[in-house]
């Protein structure tokens, strides 16, 4: 066995494998950044910040791997990396919150754009899920780009100084976002166990 198949051993993955795992990530990710935005609105501040970082941080990870599946749907391919990387964004601007709370608008300001691409990665994933008749996933990337775009829009408000305004419709939105996420996450691993 040569030196690259070793590297190898255990850490190759089926698509299947990928997608499952991926699609868990992302909806478990969904729920922490819900709880510390409820949290925040609750007005429990100590460590919501990192808890919006660490599943931001998570929905990042689940939609870059299933992004990694190899696919002949290249709208679903960019939808999913765009909103990987739109999570990743937004997960380095709660994480720079938490660092520094005082000065936080850079890190509002990241995580609005982050919020954003998540958006609009959903909203592409959903029209090529559309397109493909899957309509239960095109529900949930729906119901994920709704509430990754009232994130951004609570995000907008707390930068023109509206926090009170804006933490509420934060909140909404990564509840929503959770919701769709994980409804995926279900449907997938029922068409999965249906396959076995």
């Amino acid at each position: 066995m040569a030196v690259n198949d070793e590297l190898k051993f255990g850490l190759e993955m089926t698509d299947d494998e990928k997608l499952l795992i991926g699609a868990w990530l992302d909806a478990v990710g969904t729920i922490i950044s819900a709880y510390g935005e409820l949290r925040a609105l609750a007005g429990f501040n100590n460590i919501n910040s990192k808890l919006v970082a660490i599943g931001e941080g998570l929905q990042a990870i689940g939609t870059l791997l299933v992004g990694t599946v190899t696919t002949d749907d290249p709208l679903n391919f960019a939808g999913n990396w765009i909103d990987g990387v739109g999570a990743g964004v937004a997960g380095v601007g709660a994480y720079m919150q938490y660092l520094d709370p005082e000065n936080g608008d850079d890190g509002v300001l990241f995580e609005v754009i982050g919020d954003v691409f998540q958006s609009m990665g959903a909203a592409i994933s959903s029209y090529a899920d559309r397109l493909a008749g899957e309509e239960g996933y095109a529900v949930g990337n729906a119901i994920q780009a709704l509430g990754a775009g009232l994130e951004a829009v609570g995000g907008a408000y707390e930068l023109n100084d509206r926090e009170e305004e804006g933490q509420p419709i934060t909140t909404i939105g990564a509840i929503i976002q959770a919701i769709g996420s994980n409804l995926n996450a279900i449907l997938l691993t029922k068409e999965l166990k249906e396959e076995l």
